[in-house]
């Protein structure tokens, strides 16, 4: 029943989220950006993107730990089930506060300590998390989809933070070389203990966990308009390490 359930939820789920994204990023976007943003920024002292925004950086790293703990302890029919419902739950609720400025400004105010001057009128983060864990824990095999948010977890924040402080030597847009090498860095930490606890790939384990970490590294500097790096940072991340897997027989 759980897995007819998942998979239902699954093509409804595929359709709602084109629309949905689409519907909040073209029609609303503007009209609640410009509304909020000046009065946000008076009023509520929201961060930008720029901003070091220590809270959303730990909010960032507890929740997606706990996500990836959750995915790790039940079958995977039912973390589909799981992020689907809350897909369902999230996502509606994103794009019914950009179309009503009232509710925006409720929710914003509520998650002032965490949310960004950017998302008042935008889909959050977590809207995007959500896709993108459900495409990684749908695609790939569990070991893959929890390593690959895991990534995302440490070295997407590592990567902001040693951005803001250090940041001079910028890549492409708001990426610098300094974010990059920290990410990098980060992930390759991440990857050997991964491997280590997991006991995979252990007699190479300097080499996978080095590619593992300029996988983490290359994921986090993609850029997709319109799309934040919550989702697309563990979907790159997942094919990169697939093959890194494969390449090395990281599969039981």
């Amino acid at each position: 029943m759980v897995a007819n359930l998942a998979k239902i939820m699954y093509f409804w789920l595929s359709e709602f989220i084109w629309r949905g994204f689409s519907l909040g990023s073209r029609q609303n976007a503007e009209t609640s950006h410009a509304l909020f943003r000046d009065r946000a920024l008076r009023t509520m002292e929201l961060k930008l993107r720029s901003d070091l925004h220590l809270a959303r950086k730990f909010w960032h790293v507890l929740g997606i730990v706990c996500m990836a703990a959750l995915i790790d302890h039940i079958p995977k029919m039912d973390s589909l089930f799981y992020l689907s419902l809350g897909a369902i739950i999230v996502i509606p609720f994103d794009i019914l506060r950009l179309k009503r400025s009232d509710l925006n400004h409720r929710i914003v105010q509520f998650f002032r300590t965490i949310i960004r001057i950017e998302e008042v009128g935008t889909l959050s983060g977590t809207s995007f998390l959500i896709v993108g864990t459900f495409v990684v824990v749908l695609l790939f095999p569990k070991n893959i989809a929890i390593l690959s948010i895991l990534l995302l977890a440490f070295g997407d924040p590592a990567s902001s933070i040693f951005g803001v402080l250090y940041g001079k030597d910028k890549i492409w847009g708001r990426k610098s070389l300094q974010g990059a090498m920290a990410c990098f860095t980060v992930c390759t930490i991440v990857c050997a203990a991964y491997f280590l606890t997991h006991n995979v790939m252990v007699e190479r384990i300097v080499l996978v966990s080095i590619l593992g970490g300029v996988i983490g590294a290359l994921s986090e500097l993609v850029q997709i308009r319109k799309f934040d790096d919550n989702m697309t940072f563990p979907i790159f991340a997942a094919f990169g390490l697939w093959f890194l897997f494969t390449l090395f027989g990281g599969f039981p």
